[in-house]
């Protein structure tokens, strides 16, 4: 397969994700949420690590990599549960899809990946897009300003954005399997260190049940294809734009099946426009 089709398919197993992990929030405790789907996820990589071969990789000459790796990806899942627990669906991944700005950023920063002469009308395009979304100018308040969900969204998608470009290069070092178990066990064990659940908690039902397993197997499976991708010649700003059909499949679950109608033709506009503004940030509009 071609780094295009792992990016797709990452998108599509990362929409169903989100779907899934949406309605676990609103049974479980966010934070435990996060760090359960993710050391479950985690596992079931690990289980599979012989299968597929390669072992884990070289853990030792990359501890700190890996550390720097943990430290992001907690405090971005954190972010994030607790985001979704409180935004739409419908508006969280509009949010969170500016994660490409910061990600196109650093690979352009740190791994030496090429600027076009597009990126600075897609950086604008996808600050525009995030603009449309603010919820102030209703009700004779101030006119531009984001309410708490909105906040931690965007927190998040900076630190998923530097995740993806710590990915990008670390991963290289490691077989895509023992990567992506590394990648979860070690954001699980770290959200649910700080977040120390209470043993009622992690006995609660809802947190083993299907729902929960479908979003434990859905991050495995999201984070090994793009590894993948990446493997496979894929640079960060290229994988990531790929990636971006997810957006438009949770708008349309969001608006269709959640009836969030809500400002629907300024979410329509900004989804649009967050697209444009990926797509000439990873091309430059070539």
């Amino acid at each position: 397969m071609t780094w295009l089709a792992f990016a797709l398919s990452a998108g599509l197993a990362s929409a169903v994700n989100v779907w899934a992990s949406k309605g676990l929030v609103a049974r479980v405790r966010p934070e435990v949420a996060a760090g359960t789907v993710h050391l479950t996820g985690g596992l079931l990589c690990l289980v599979l690590v012989p299968v597929v071969g390669g072992g884990l990789g070289p853990v030792s000459g990359n501890a700190l990599g890996l550390l720097l790796m943990m430290a992001v990806y907690v405090a971005g899942n954190l972010l994030y549960f607790a985001a979704l627990a409180q935004a739409q669906l419908s508006e969280i991944d509009l949010l969170l899809r500016s994660s490409a700005l910061w990600t196109f950023v650093g690979g352009l920063v740190l791994l030496g990946e090429r600027a076009a002469y597009g990126t600075v009308l897609g950086a604008g395009l996808i600050l525009a897009s995030v603009a449309l979304l603010s919820r102030a100018g209703q009700g004779g308040h101030d006119r531009f300003g984001f309410n708490r969900a909105q906040w931690l969204a965007l927190a998040a998608a900076l630190a998923f954005g530097a995740g993806n470009v710590i990915d990008k290069s670390l991963s290289l070092h490691f077989p895509p399997m023992g990567y992506t178990a590394l990648n979860l066990l070690l954001t699980g064990i770290g959200v649910l260190a700080l977040v120390r659940p209470r043993p009622a908690e992690l006995r609660m039902p809802a947190l083993w049940g299907v729902a929960s397993w479908l979003v434990a197997a859905t991050f495995a499976f999201t984070q090994l294809l793009l590894i993948l991708a990446f493997a496979a010649g894929g640079g960060a700003g290229q994988v990531i734009l790929a990636a971006q059909i997810r957006m438009f499949v949770l708008v349309v679950v969001g608006v269709v099946l959640l009836r969030e109608r809500d400002r629907l033709a300024r979410k329509l506009l900004a989804g649009v426009v967050m697209l444009a503004g990926v797509y000439w940030l990873a091309t430059g509009g070539g």
